[in-house]
Formats: structure tokens, sequence, C-alpha cells
């Protein structure tokens, strides 16, 4: 093999801190948990809420939490948010007001899984149902959304 194949080979990189990928891991965390801890690089990043949280998962060098569903009539909540691997906040997520015929009627996001792609699946809770969809992370909202059956 020529190296000029082997340079365009798509797994094969010039950069090494391109190839650097952080991958964070939850360490110690459950449902209900206050605080949320993850590992980065041999340190411990931490998070900690004044509410239970909901979920947190890690995926593809982020974090993302899941924090305490406000359910106070009325007061829809942007209660997920997205870290980098060190503990930067990178987003927080709103939930889709256009779900339902009344805005208000959308309460935030209920929990998160990995999906089997392994990318974020957030459930939204509102008082007509529930619905899921994957987060844009440049819009700061969800995308491919459906109805939770």
């Amino acid at each position: 093999m020529s190296q000029d194949r082997h340079d365009q080979h798509p797994q094969v990189t010039r950069n090494p801190q391109a190839a650097r990928h952080h991958a964070p891991v939850l360490i110690g965390w459950s449902h209900g948990d206050r605080v949320v801890r993850w590992t980065d690089d041999g340190r411990t990043v931490e998070k900690v809420y004044a509410r239970p949280t909901q979920a947190a998962l890690a995926w593809d060098g982020r974090v993302l939490v899941v924090e305490a569903l406000d359910d106070t009539p009325y007061t829809p909540s942007d209660n997920a948010v997205v870290y980098e691997a060190d503990g930067n906040e990178l987003v927080r997520l709103k939930p889709p007001r256009d779900l339902v015929a009344e805005p208000s009627w959308v309460f935030g996001f209920y929990t998160a899984h990995l999906g089997t792609d392994g990318q974020p699946v957030l459930v939204v809770a509102t008082q007509v149902g529930d619905f899921w969809g994957r987060p844009d992370l440049t819009a700061g909202t969800l995308v491919d959304v459906h109805e939770w059956r």
C-alpha cells in the first residue's frame, strides 16, 4: 500500500490531538441522586444539583444530565443539560413547545437513555402524553420527535 493511499484511509489521522477522544465514564450515579460524577482523563468531574436528578448518561465525549422536573403547573422546564467531558456546559436543552395544542402543557424532560445506535434519546413529559426525540446540540432542542407509547 502506498503512503498516499494510507494517509487517505478514513481511520488514519495526521493530527494526534484530533485522535484524542474523551470517553467520560459515569461513576456512582443512580436515579434520584443529587450529585453526578464522571471521570475524564484521570480526573473526577462533579456536578451538584439542588433536587434529585432524573437521568445521567455519557456518550461520544459528553455527559447528559436530566435535572428534576418542575411539576408546578404551567411551569415548563429546560431541565436537561449537556456537558463536555471536562465539565464545561455545552448546551441546555429546551423541550419542543409545539408538541401539543397549548405550550404550557409541556412540562420538560422526564428521562433519557442511550438508543441502540449509542446516541441519546430524551423523553418529554406533557399534560396529554409523552414524546421522545434525539438532541440537536446546535439548536438546543429535540429532532425526530415521536409520541412515546
